[in-house]
C-alpha cells in the first residue's frame, strides 16, 4: 500500500511519503521516502527568506521525492503576501529539480490553481487532506490536480465522502497525515466508496504513484 502523505514516523509494508517539517528530523525505516517543503502555519515573518536556500540543499537530496507540503492558507497567521512568495519558490523548484508538489491548501483554491497555471507547472500537483464540496473537487480536477484522501473518509457526512465517489481513479491517492490510523483502514473504506476491490485500488494507486514519481 501506499501512504502518500504522513506525519507518522512508523514505517508500513509499502511505501509512505514522510513529511519532514524539521529538516533536521529524517527517521529511518522500511519504506520511508521524504517530501520537504515550507507550511504556511510555520512562516516565521522576520525569518522565512534566510530560510530559502537550507530547504532547497534538502530538497535537492535523491530521497526527497515530492515538495511539501506547502501551499496557501487563509486561516493561518502568515500574511497572505508572504505565503505566495514562499509558494511561488516552491513551484519554482518543481520545475528545476523536477519534483511533483503536495499542497496544503485552506480557503485559497482559486489562488492555488491560479499561481500554478501561472507558473505553467509541469509537474504534478497533489491536494492531500481533500475535504471540501464537489464543486472545488471539480474545478482542481479539471485544472489537472490530484486529490488525496485520509482520514475524513471514515466520517459519513464529511465532504471527502461525496468527492472520493466523484474524483477519477486515475486522480486518487490515499494517506494518513498525522492521524493514527493505519492505511489499510484508508484502503478499506476507500474501496468500499468506490465499489472497487483493495487489489484493485492497489493497483490503480500503484499505477497513479509509478506516474507521478517516475524515478521511483
Amino acid at each position: 500500500m501506499i501512504d502518500i502523505h504522513s506525519h507518522i514516523k512508523l514505517p508500513i509494508d509499502g511505501k509512505k511519503i514522510f513529511n519532514v517539517l524539521s529538516i533536521h528530523d529524517f527517521p529511518k525505516g522500511k519504506g520511508l521516502l521524504f517530501s520537504v517543503g515550507m507550511h504556511p502555519w510555520y512562516l516565521q515573518p522576520l525569518l522565512w527568506n534566510n530560510d530559502f536556500n537550507e530547504f532547497e540543499a534538502i530538497i535537492a537530496q535523491d530521497d526527497v521525492i515530492a515538495i511539501g507540503e506547502c501551499g496557501l492558507d487563509w486561516m493561518t497567521v502568515a500574511k497572505p503576501d508572504m505565503q505566495k512568495v514562499v509558494f511561488s519558490k516552491h513551484l519554482h523548484w518543481a520545475e528545476k529539480y523536477n519534483k511533483p508538489l503536495i499542497i496544503h491548501c485552506v480557503k485559497a483554491f482559486n489562488e492555488i490553481v491560479a499561481m500554478c497555471k501561472k507558473a505553467n507547472i509541469k509537474q504534478a500537483c497533489i491536494i492531500h487532506g481533500f475535504n471540501n464540496n464537489l464543486k472545488i473537487a471539480e474545478q482542481l480536477i479539471k485544472a489537472g490536480f490530484y486529490l488525496s484522501y485520509g482520514a475524513a473518509i471514515l466520517e459519513p457526512n464529511s465532504n471527502a465522502v461525496q468527492a472520493i465517489k466523484q474524483t477519477p481513479v486515475d486522480k486518487l491517492f490515499l494517506e494518513t497525515d498525522d492521524s493514527d490510523i493505519s492505511i489499510d483502514v484508508m484502503y478499506e473504506k476507500a474501496s468500499q466508496l468506490l465499489a472497487m476491490s483493495i487489489d484493485e485500488l492497489k493497483l490503480q494507486i500503484q499505477a497513479n504513484f509509478s506516474k507521478v514519481f517516475e524515478n521511483v
